[in-house]
């Protein structure tokens, strides 16, 4: 464990810095006195980046912490445990991007893959998302199987610290443009599954049109028929 551990500041409390859990409640506020004794760390988490990236950034630098715990209401349209779930999945690509995450801007700008494999190889997460009973997640937590430290030296990682150059004008980190971004995105789906509305009415007004223009034409044709008969 690094000195001054936790080096990053977030919606959590600190428990015992020897515990081998970490809890992510996501968008859930929990009573955290049920769980303090038996957690390193207990907080929300409601950004599919900074958030992320903190909670990443707090475990690497503790070698005892061996698993997250991942539970609480999910985050709307951030989506943060989806995405927290695909990060220790699948990483991330070349722009940052977390593979396989459906929230609005899963971007991680301040991690590279040395951090994020680290964290993959030194703790397992477990998906308990949506999930906010206490008794079953205490179940789960007491069921952890006892590990040893991770055997490697802690990472203290520099958040804020990293490169610009290459992030993309849609990186955008603070939680209110997320929403914001998250907002536009909802509002385009809708317009597309309304413009598909409109071309289906369209089309069966067209034929309706059609096939009665037919029918007119058809019912003349026959009156002449029967006169000239």
């Amino acid at each position: 464990m690094i000195e001054g551990w936790p080096s990053f500041s977030g919606e959590y409390q600190v428990g015992d810095p020897e515990s081998q859990v970490v809890l992510v409640t996501l968008a859930s506020e929990l009573d955290r006195s049920k769980f303090l004794d038996k957690v390193a760390l207990m907080g929300t988490m409601k950004t599919e980046n900074i958030g992320i990236e903190k909670v990443v950034a707090n475990t690497i630098s503790n070698t005892s912490i061996r698993y997250v715990v991942v539970c609480g209401a999910e985050v709307h349209g951030h989506l943060a445990g989806d995405a927290i779930l695909a990060l220790h999945k699948n990483g991330i690509d070349d722009d940052g991007r977390i593979i396989g995450a459906r929230g609005a801007i899963p971007y991680l700008t301040n991690l590279g893959n040395d951090a994020i494999e680290r964290w993959h190889d030194q703790v397992e997460v477990v998906d308990l998302v949506n999930i906010e009973d206490p008794a079953r997640i205490m179940e789960v937590i007491d069921s952890l199987e006892p590990r040893e430290p991770y055997p490697e030296e802690p990472i203290k990682a520099m958040l804020g610290k990293a490169e610009t150059e290459s992030v993309k004008e849609a990186r955008i980190l603070s939680p209110e443009l997320v929403a914001i971004e998250a907002r536009v995105r909802s509002i385009e789906s809708e317009v597309k599954d309304l413009g598909k509305i409109q071309k289906v009415m369209a089309g069966l007004t067209s034929g309706l049109v059609q096939g009665f223009v037919a029918g007119f034409v058809l019912t003349l044709l026959i009156m002449a028929l029967r006169r000239f008969v």
